[in-house]
C-alpha cells in the first residue's frame, strides 16, 4: 500500500504520537502530559532558552544557568583536586580543619551546580516516567544524585571520599552534549523552516475599501487581499485585479515567470516579480500549495524506514540492558572493592551506554535528507522511500511526459506545389487558430511568424478527425488526419502521396492541410525530448541500471525512440501491460523504480517498489508514488538515486559507529577502566560525531556521473529491433 497524503491544514496532520514541541521528533508513550512536550532534556533545555530569549524579563534564563553552573563547577574541580591532594595520614587539628573546609566549600559551589542543571533533568526524567518513557535520562538522574548523596553524607561524617566534581562535571557535559543534539536535529529542518517562512505573517485585505494590515491565519475564503511587485503571494487565490509577472519555481521548478492576469490562479508561497495584484482568497491558508508540500514532508518525516525501526528497537531494549549491567556493575565492585567505588563504575555504565547516539543516527540522517531533497523539488513520500530507492537495480521509464514533453513539434512541411506554400501556410494558421488539439498546438507554434491573413468562417472540429471551414475563394477547407482528407474528397496529388507512403517517415504522425479538392500539404510531427534525457539516461547506465522504456506506441514510432535513446522499448503495451512487464523486470533484477506522470501509470507505479511521478507541481498528493518530482527536470532523479545512496551510507556510518562505540565503552566501563567524568565526554563526542556526519546531507551539489553524459549518451545509441510474443519489443 503507498502512503496516501490527504490534502488538509498543516496542522492537522498528525500521527498516533506526538511530536517534540522544539526538533519535531515523534514522541511515543502516554500523551496524558500537556504541552509543551519535548522529546530530551536537550530540546527542553534549547526551547528554554529561545523562550527566554523573547521575552524582556530579568530573570535568570537557561544558558545564563548554564554559564554560572560552568563558572562554579571549575570552582568544584579545583577544590577536589586540593583536597585529592591533601595527605590525610595525619590528624592534628589544622589538617582536619583544612580537609573540612574543601569538603564543605565544594559541596557549597555544587549545590547551585544540582539546582540549576540537575533539577531540570529530575523533572524531565520524570515527565517521561508520567507517560510511561523510561529513559537513560531517569538512570543518569538517579546516579547523579546518588553521587551527591554520598559526598554530602562523607562531608558531615568527615571520612570517606567525596565526588562532587564527578557529579558537577556529568551535569554540565551532558546539558552541553543535549543542547547541541537538540539544535542539530532543529538544523535538520532547516529546509523544512525555510518553506514555512515564504509566507508573510501578515497581510493586506481589502475591507470595505480600505485596506487593513491582518495576520495571515485570520484570512477566510473570500477575502480580499492586495500583494505588492516583490511580495509573496500569502495565500491560495485568484487575480481579482491587475497584471503581474509571478515566480513559481517553488512548485514547479521552472525558472521562467509566469504572467497573471484576472481571473489566473495564484499559489500561496510563490513571488510577485512585477504588478500590483488584488487577489480573492480560495483556500484558507493552512490548506493552500504550501500547506500541502509541508503537510507532505512532515507526513514523511513521521513515517520509519528499515534502518530507523531497527534502531529504535535496539534504543527500547537498551534501557533494562543498561539498567541489569549497571545494577551488576555496582553489585559486583561494591562488594569486591566498596560501594563507592561500585557507585562511580555503575554511573560511567550509564553514561557511556546512553543511545543517544544510536537514538540520532538514522532520524537525524533521514531529516536532513528529507529536507534537503525537498528543497530542491524531490518529495519523498516517507524515510522508506528514501532507503527503497538507494536499493533498486532497475528503471522502467514512461514516454510520453516522461521522456519526452508530451507535446509534438512539427519537423518539416511538404508541399504538392511549393510555389503555393505561402497559402498553405496562411490558410494552416487560420484553422487551427480554432483548436486546442496538440497537434494544431504544434502547427500554429510552428507557423507563429507567419502572417494569417486568410478569411475563414463556419469553423468546426469534428472528434477523432480534424478541422473543416470555409472561405473566400475557396470551397470546403479540411486539416487532420490523412483518412479525414478522404472522406472530406480530397485527392491525393502524386508527391504528397509519395511522402506519406515514404518507410522514412511512417514513424510520424501527419496533420494534412486540403482545399481546392486537394491535399495541399502536409505537416511532419515528431515528438520532442525533454532537455537533459541524454545525461539523464547515460548516468544511470553509469550507475549500473537496467532501464527500459514503456510506451503504448506503435512499433515503428518506438523503433525511432529506440535509436534515439539507445535503450530497448516496450511498444503497444496497455496500462495493465506496463504493470506486468514492471513484474518480470523485478522477478530478473529485483528492486525496481517506475518512472511516469503519475496520472495514467497509476498501476506500474503501484506495482514498483518505488514509484516517481513527475511534474507533480503543487499537486503532491499523487497517491500511487512514492517520490514526487515538483517539476519535470529529469536529472532529478539519477540525483535522486545518488543522494539515497550516500544518505542509506551515512545512516550505516551512523549505526556501525554507535554499535560498537557503546558496546567497547560498556566494557571499559564494567572492568572499572572509565571514569565517569571521561564517559560523560566520550558520550557527548560521540553524539557530535553523528551529528556532524549526518549534518553533511544538509549539503549535496551536481554529482560527477553527468559530465560527459551527451557524448557517452550518443556513441551508445543503436537501432537495432527484436520482437517478444506478448509485446514489441525495440532495441
Amino acid at each position: 500500500m503507498k502512503p496516501v497524503i490527504s490534502v488538509i491544514p498543516i496542522r492537522a496532520v498528525t500521527t498516533e504520537t506526538e511530536a517534540c514541541d522544539y526538533c519535531g521528533l515523534p514522541i511515543s508513550g502516554s500523551s496524558s502530559v500537556h504541552p509543551p512536550v519535548y522529546c530530551c532534556y536537550g530540546c527542553r533545555f534549547a526551547a528554554g532558552i529561545s523562550a527566554h530569549a523573547e521575552k524582556t524579563t530579568q530573570s535568570l534564563g537557561p544558558a545564563s544557568a548554564l554559564g554560572f553552573s560552568i563558572f562554579f563547577t571549575m570552582n568544584v574541580v579545583m577544590l577536589t583536586m586540593a583536597l585529592w591532594s591533601y595527605a590525610t595520614e595525619s590528624n592534628s587539628a589544622f589538617e582536619v580543619a583544612l580537609g573540612a573546609f574543601l569538603r564543605f566549600g565544594a559541596m557549597a559551589f555544587s549545590l547551585p551546580v544540582l539546582l540549576l542543571l540537575g533539577r531540570p533533568l529530575v523533572s524531565h526524567a520524570l515527565i517521561g516516567w508520567q507517560r510511561g518513557l523510561f529513559t537513560t535520562d531517569l538512570l543518569l538522574a538517579t546516579g547523579v544524585i546518588a553521587a551527591f548523596a554520598v559526598s554530602i553524607v562523607n562531608t558531615w561524617r568527615g571520612v570517606g571520599h567525596v565526588y562532587y566534581e564527578v557529579g558537577c562535571v556529568i551535569l554540565v557535559l551532558v546539558t552541553i552534549g543535549r543542547w547541541l543534539e537538540a539544535e542539530g536535529r532543529s538544523q535538520a529542518s532547516f529546509a523544512l523552516d525555510q518553506l514555512e517562512r515564504l509566507v508573510p505573517d501578515t497581510v493586506r485585505r481589502w475591507t470595505n475599501g480600505r485596506e487593513i494590515r491582518t495576520p495571515r491565519l485570520e484570512i477566510v475564503i473570500g477575502d480580499s487581499v492586495h500583494v505588492l511587485a516583490g511580495e509573496r503571494i500569502p495565500v491560495d487565490g485568484r487575480v481579482l485585479q491587475g497584471r503581474g509577472v509571478v515566480d513559481e519555481q517553488v512548485f514547479t521548478g521552472e525558472s521562467t515567470p509566469v504572467e497573471k492576469q484576472s481571473g489566473d490562479l495564484l499559489l500561496g508561497g510563490s513571488l510577485n516579480l512585477d504588478g500590483d495584484l488584488i487577489i480573492e482568497v480560495t483556500e484558507l491558508p493552512t490548506a493552500g500549495a504550501l500547506g500541502r508540500l509541508i503537510a507532505a514532508v512532515r507526513a514523511a518525516r513521521s513515517s520509519k524506514g528499515h534502518y530507523q525501526q531497527l534502531s529504535d528497537a535496539w534504543s527500547q531494549r537498551l534501557f533494562p540492558l543498561i539498567s541489569l549491567i549497571a545494577l551488576g556493575t555496582l553489585i559486583f565492585h561494591g562488594l569486591r572493592v566498596n560501594w563507592d567505588y561500585g557507585l562511580l563504575t555503575a554511573l560511567s555504565v550509564v553514561l557511556i551506554a546512553c543511545p543517544c547516539a544510536l537514538a540520532l543516527a538514522t532520524p537525524l540522517a533521514v531529516w536532513a535528507a528529507l529536507g534537503t531533497a525537498a528543497g530542491k523539488g524531490v518529495l519523498f513520500r516517507s524515510g522508506a522511500a528514501l532507503e527503497g530507492l538507494a536499493g533498486i537495480q532497475a528503471i522502467r521509464w514512461d514516454k510520453t511526459g516522461t521522456l519526452t514533453t508530451g507535446h509534438p513539434s512539427v519537423l518539416r512541411l511538404c508541399c504538392e506545389d511549393r510555389f503555393r506554400q505561402a497559402a498553405i501556410e496562411q490558410v494552416s494558421a487560420g484553422m487551427t487558430s480554432a483548436s486546442d488539439h496538440v497537434f494544431s498546438i504544434a502547427v500554429r507554434e510552428f507557423l507563429a511568424n507567419r502572417p494569417s491573413e486568410a478569411l475563414l468562417w463556419n469553423l468546426q472540429t469534428i472528434p477523432g478527425r480534424g478541422l473543416r471551414g470555409f472561405a473566400a475563394g475557396h470551397h470546403l477547407i479540411a486539416l487532420g488526419s490523412a483518412k479525414w482528407m478522404d472522406e472530406c474528397g480530397m485527392a491525393w496529388g502524386p508527391n504528397l502521396s509519395h511522402v506519406l507512403t515514404d518507410p522514412t517517415h511512417a514513424a510520424c504522425p501527419v496533420t494534412a492541410i486540403g482545399f481546392d479538392g486537394q491535399v495541399q500539404g502536409l505537416f511532419l510531427l515528431e515528438e520532442t525530448l525533454r532537455p537533459h534525457v541524454a545525461e539523464t539516461i547515460e548516468a544511470c547506465r553509469q550507475f549500473g541500471l537496467d532501464q527500459t522504456v514503456l510506451t503504448g506506441d506503435r512499433t515503428l514510432r518506438a523503433a525511432q525512440l529506440a535509436a534515439t535513446l539507445g535503450l530497448p522499448v516496450l511498444a503497444e503495451l496497455l496500462p495493465v501491460e506496463k504493470f506486468e512487464a514492471v513484474r518480470r523486470a523485478q522477478q530478473q533484477f529485483g528492486s525496481v523504480a517506475m518512472v511516469g506522470d503519475g496520472l495514467n501509470d497509476a498501476p506500474a507505479l503501484v506495482g514498483a517498489d518505488i514509484g516517481i511521478a513527475m511534474g507533480c507541481g503543487a499537486d503532491v498528493t499523487r497517491d500511487s508514488a512514492d517520490l514526487c518530482l515538483l517539476s519535470s527536470d529529469l536529472l532529478l532523479i539519477p540525483w535522486a538515486y545518488e543522494f539515497s545512496r550516500r544518505t542509506v551510507g551515512v545512516i550505516r556510518t551512523n549505526l556501525a559507529w554507535s554499535f560498537g562505540y557503546n558496546s567497547l565503552g560498556v566494557i571499559l566501563a564494567v572492568c572499572g577502566q572509565l571514569h565517569p567524568a571521561v564517559a560523560a565526554a566520550l558520550m557527548v563526542l560521540s553524539s557530535l560525531m553523528v551529528l556532524g556526519n549526518s549534518l553533511r546531507l544538509s549539503s549535496s551539489g551536481p554529482f560527477a556521473s553527468l559530465r560527459g553524459g551527451e557524448q557517452n549518451f550518443r556513441r551508445s545509441a543503436t537501432t537495432t529491433m527484436t520482437k517478444s510474443p506478448s509485446h514489441q519489443e525495440v532495441t
